[in-house]
């Protein structure tokens, strides 16, 4: 008999079980304490975060349903002792086993902060991190089709109201895409945009996450606002290109971010040269140094900057972030940008 395979089927059973009174798995609780083989049975010892044998009675009954699958060639003995040390502590606005939630916005579209989001989340797993991608620009998604999940998706459910983001480049990734057809329109109001956000922060299975990012739509409209009710941010990152229209927009949503009490972790100038696919010559068709200067003048990080390129374009349309494809000057530079984002979050703590 296999006993660390019966502790491994065990474990990821206690993963499905939700604690009435914390509303946290079992496992995430961390109440498997040992799985030990007698003469006659298994015995599955079991610490409990507090002395309530009513709780005790129920969660045992929940557990026996899901044993009864795993064929276990022995009977099984369940105990339970108390450990109140393993009771959860409040933890406000966040969600449970992800570290830093941090929001990418822009004052204005076509700036490419959806690709910048794609590729930071993407460069982010490659480094070894864990990272989830939550797509809240609701109006239009397209995260989804950046990581080549385009269209519906098919998200399946725990059983308790909550749903697996599905993977890609190792990024837990969740759009409003997954839900709608290609050419289907989004004509909601503001507590409609708000509820769907709740949803995708508070009912996705995000598990352990390093970093939770989120794609927001541009300027600052319902969605930035609800989401700075319902969440604690760990901080903003503003994506600009270097002309003077971006900047004044980027301005709009620095102030916004200010005005919510969200730290500025800093600025992203993207676009900031084109290279050439054919000569490699790089030229500055956007005006030059406008996002340092910008984050010069309102005293926040100036992050880094990324270049326009074709082969960045078409690697999105593929579905496979730039960022991960190979060591090139735009992977060092997302590096770099995850280094400075990094040490921004822990001054903030």
């Amino acid at each position: 008999m296999d006993l660390k395979k019966i502790e491994t089927q065990i474990q990821e059973a206690l993963g499905k079980i939700e604690h009435p009174a914390y509303k946290m798995s079992l496992a995430e609780i961390g109440m498997l304490d040992t799985v030990t083989e007698e003469d006659d049975a298994i015995r599955l010892n079991l610490k409990s975060p507090d002395p309530d044998r009513k709780t005790q009675i129920a969660l045992e009954a929940q557990i026996r349903g899901f044993l009864t699958k795993l064929e276990i060639p022995k009977k099984v003995k369940i105990r339970f002792t108390v450990d109140e040390t393993l009771k959860p502590e409040e933890i406000g606005n966040r969600i449970r086993g992800v570290k830093n939630i941090i929001a990418i916005g822009s004052g204005k579209g076509g700036v490419g902060k959806s690709t910048v989001s794609a590729n930071l989340a993407a460069a982010m797993a490659k480094k070894g991190l864990k990272v989830g991608l939550l797509d809240a620009d609701i109006y239009g998604p397209s995260i989804g089709k950046l990581f080549g999940l385009s269209g519906k998706q098919p998200l399946f459910g725990d059983g308790k109201r909550k749903v697996e983001p599905p993977q890609a480049h190792g990024v837990k990734v969740i759009s409003f895409s997954f839900l709608l057809n290609p050419d289907q329109a989004v004509i909601w109001r503001g507590p409609m945009l708000g509820k769907a956000v709740e949803q995708f922060l508070y009912e996705i299975i995000w598990g352990e996450l390093d970093y939770l990012l989120i794609d927001l739509p541009p300027g600052t409209g319902d969605v930035q606002l609800s989401l700075a009710q319902l969440v604690d941010l760990d901080g903003a990152i503003i994506v600009t290109t270097p002309q003077n229209v971006a900047i004044q927009d980027a301005t709009r949503a620095v102030a916004m971010f200010q005005e919510v009490k969200i730290p500025i972790l800093g600025i992203i100038e993207n676009m900031s040269e084109f290279v050439c696919p054919h000569c490699g010559k790089s030229s500055h068709i956007f005006s030059k140094n406008g996002g340092p200067a910008f984050a010069a003048k309102y005293k926040v990080p100036f992050l880094g900057d990324l270049p326009l390129m074709t082969e960045i374009m078409e690697s999105g349309e593929d579905g496979t972030p730039y960022s991960i494809l190979e060591e090139s000057p735009v992977q060092k530079s997302y590096f770099e940008i995850i280094e400075r984002i990094g040490t921004e979050v822990e001054r903030y703590r």
